[in-house]
């Protein structure tokens, strides 16, 4: 018998949530049959999508599957107030209403970004005994206040809060499967047994896999931004943030480096204004709007060098940004400005180097590094990292690996009975 599955998720298409429509088409694929549980479309804009109602619940079909959507309160602006409403409000609504979907089921996949879309999980546990798996996107409460979403004197009151409410939540879980190495240290440091994690990478949409190298596109972005051919192009596409953390790179190339080359900014921000006027009267600077992700990934495609930036912060060492994914992917050689999983993972897999975050000059010696590297060590560069991608990051892999941890807490709660937890109480550091 098929097992079934309930993912539960505050985000889902028709807003543009293509990693968890991506894991839902995959476990179907795995045999296992999945249903939907998630909010009414206000994302990214925070204004309700034609032909939905903040207040009601509907069901509906999308490419196949049943979707189950439960009120909330609409919000995404920069108000602290309106976002932890929204994030509450549709908790609450899914823990109410979602509950005929989650008894019926065996077992489910909770999409943990934000944290809290655990509750409607962790209520079915309590009330009908049903497991549930976390995928974890974002370390809560860390990330909250790492993005600089919550300040003030209240932030220590909603910190705590929400630290009790996810260490709960890993507690209640019968796995939590998380998307980096990092991410597994951290949580075994704040007491889950390290035998309940598991390593899950994110994988990219099959629209940015069918994206290659074209010699017609490389030679039109070159020829748009004059570009000559013989001068290196890193790409940096994605958000112009605090949390990218993108002057000091923008400043290696502003001062003139040994091999010739080129940094292209694709995307938009709240950084972005500054990042012009600081790379004003550059030649090697260069600034495109944003773009749909599949038009970045045909861009990063045709550059030489994929960038990735984040900023000099703890949590940030345990993130895995999806543009290592489309680096890895897309056969470049990747420069990674962070401190952490993401360059670790690319310089000892060979498919480019780090450089410490915060540095223009490290930057700028990583830059001249990589440029200077002739065409067939570039190629190998972006040959190991598509072999990288297609070792751990690959749909099937993936999926094969979450939906094992689905039937095994299935399996493990039919034979074990009523829920008991294990709570996480011990703040020492576990190696794996």
């Amino acid at each position: 018998m098929r097992a079934r599955v309930a993912f539960v998720c505050q985000w889902y298409p028709p807003e543009p949530a293509e990693i968890p429509a991506g894991i839902v088409a995959a476990l179907g694929d795995q045999g296992l049959d999945v249903e939907v549980l998630t909010g009414i479309p206000n994302y990214p804009s925070g204004k309700v999508h034609e032909g939905y109602r903040a207040g009601s619940r509907s069901t509906e079909e999308h490419a196949g599957v049943a979707v189950h959507r439960t009120p909330l309160h609409p919000s995404h602006d920069s108000s602290a107030r309106g976002r932890l409403m929204n994030y509450a409000s549709w908790a609450l609504s899914s823990a109410a209403l979602g509950q005929r979907l989650l008894r019926r089921s065996d077992v489910a996949l909770v999409y943990s970004s934000p944290a809290t879309a655990a509750l409607p999980a962790m209520v079915s546990r309590l009330v009908w005994g049903k497991p549930y798996v976390l995928l974890v996107q974002d370390v809560w409460p860390d990330s909250i206040f790492a993005s600089g979403f919550l300040t003030g004197r209240a932030s220590r009151l909603v910190e705590r809060a929400v630290d009790v409410f996810v260490r709960r939540a890993y507690a209640m879980a019968s796995h939590v499967a998380v998307i980096s190495p990092g991410m597994i240290d951290l949580l075994s440091s704040r007491g889950v047994p390290a035998e309940k994690l598991s390593l899950v990478y994110n994988w990219l949409p099959d629209a940015e896999l069918a994206v290659t190298d074209d010699d017609d596109t490389v030679e039109g972005v070159r020829a748009r931004l004059g570009i000559p051919a013989a001068e290196s192009v890193f790409l940096y596409a994605g958000n112009h943030g605090k949390a990218q953390a993108l002057e000091p790179l923008v400043d290696a190339f502003v001062e003139p480096v040994t091999e010739p080359s080129h940094l292209v900014l694709v995307g938009s921000g709240v950084s972005k204004a500054d990042l012009v006027a600081r790379a004003s009267g550059s030649d090697r600077v260069h600034f495109l709007d944003a773009v749909p992700r599949a038009e970045a990934a045909r861009l990063t495609a045709s550059a030489d060098f994929h960038v990735v930036s984040l900023a000099d912060e703890p949590l940030f060492a345990v993130t895995m940004p999806s543009k290592v994914q489309s680096g890895l992917a897309a056969g470049r050689p990747m420069l990674v400005v962070s401190r952490g999983d993401s360059a670790e993972l690319v310089s000892t897999g060979g498919a480019g180097r780090g450089a410490q975050p915060g540095s223009a000059t490290a930057i700028a010696a990583a830059v001249v590094d990589l440029a200077a590297r002739g065409p067939q060590a570039r190629e190998d560069m972006g040959r190991r990292g598509r072999e990288l991608y297609g070792r751990l990051m690959a749909r099937e892999v993936g999926a094969a690996r979450l939906a094992e941890l689905l039937r095994s807490a299935a399996g493990d709660s039919r034979r074990r009975g009523p829920f008991r937890s294990t709570t996480p109480t011990t703040q020492r550091r576990e190696t794996q």
